[in-house]
């Protein structure tokens, strides 16, 4: 049982939205063709594609058939205040990894090696960054950026046209993680539950999980950051990851560090009343007011 948990009732996706997030989806929403792979993905029906490929092919998790798993599900959507839960579901891999797909009936797919390598509040920590991505309607966005070289493959001279749309979608895709980072991080309101997923997501071997040491790695992500003052290695990080789908681990746990050492992520918790326990009994709910714009 998850104890000790806030639930963030009347959360906006706006009170936790990295402003990398914000700026990189104002320029891909500006960006010519962009209404375009969206009507590509409703006339194709893309989304039915990838749901048929995830729910003939993996493990369903439910109340009744793994019922602690679907309950990390259940918390996670009553802390961030998401009002439908998505459906579930398990697929054979052992990395520590979990993805969202659909849009407008996203899935959420975990990797099996996640859920026997990771504790409860590591767990609350992928789930709700998942969900943080619902939440903050990423997914239509998501779904471009995965589809997006099957529509340049069907327009003539399509990788020249596309390639703005293409650099700005996957700029944004990699953008949007530190959002659903922030999210996961409100979920399992544990600063070190989300270093050790980032540490193990990083290559953490099994036999060192009990020897981890959280201060090394944040000061290697502090470092990681002040490489951006050397203009070469800011370069060096932009070729490397410009086609890639998550920025790198290193990185997103420096971007978490930062928004925590700001004050805001105890600011959103601190709100309301304080609640005592989380679970079947009644607990607390923590009252927000409308977004500052």
């Amino acid at each position: 049982m998850i104890k000790n948990k806030k639930i963030l009732k009347g959360l906006d996706h706006s009170q936790y939205e990295h402003p990398f997030d914000k700026k990189a989806l104002s320029a891909l929403q500006s960006t010519p063709g962009v209404d375009l792979v969206g009507n590509f993905i409703t006339k194709h029906t893309i989304e039915k594609i990838y749901t048929v490929q995830y729910t003939g092919s993996n493990l369903k998790v439910t109340s009744e058939n793994y019922p602690k798993i679907y309950e990390y599900l259940q918390y996670a959507c009553q802390i961030l205040d998401l009002p439908k839960v998505p459906e579930l579901y398990i697929e054979w891999g052992y990395s520590i990894n979990a993805f969202t797909v659909g849009s407008e009936n996203p899935i959420i797919v975990l990797n099996s090696g996640l859920i026997d390598l990771c504790d409860d509040d590591e767990i609350m920590f992928i789930i709700g960054h998942e969900c943080g991505h619902i939440k903050s309607n990423h997914m239509l966005y998501h779904m471009m950026a995965q589809v997006i070289n099957i529509c340049i493959d069907s327009i003539p001279f399509g990788s020249i046209a596309a390639a703005p749309l293409q650099y700005a979608l996957y700029y944004w895709d990699r953008m949007s993680e530190f959002t659903a980072d922030r999210a996961g991080l409100l979920c399992c309101q544990n600063k070190d539950a989300a270093i050790r997923a980032f540490m193990k997501m990083a290559g953490m071997p099994i036999k060192e999980f009990n020897n981890m040491n959280y201060q090394t790695f944040i000061q290697q992500a502090t470092e990681f950051k002040k490489l951006d003052y050397d203009a070469m290695s800011k370069v060096i990080k932009f070729i490397s990851i410009a086609d890639n789908s998550h920025p790198w681990t290193v990185m997103r746990a420096a971007e978490l560090l930062n928004w925590i050492n700001s004050g805001c992520f105890q600011t959103i918790l601190k709100k309301g009343q304080k609640q005592i326990s989380f679970g079947r009994k009644a607990s607390a709910i923590i009252k927000f007011g409308k977004p500052q714009k």
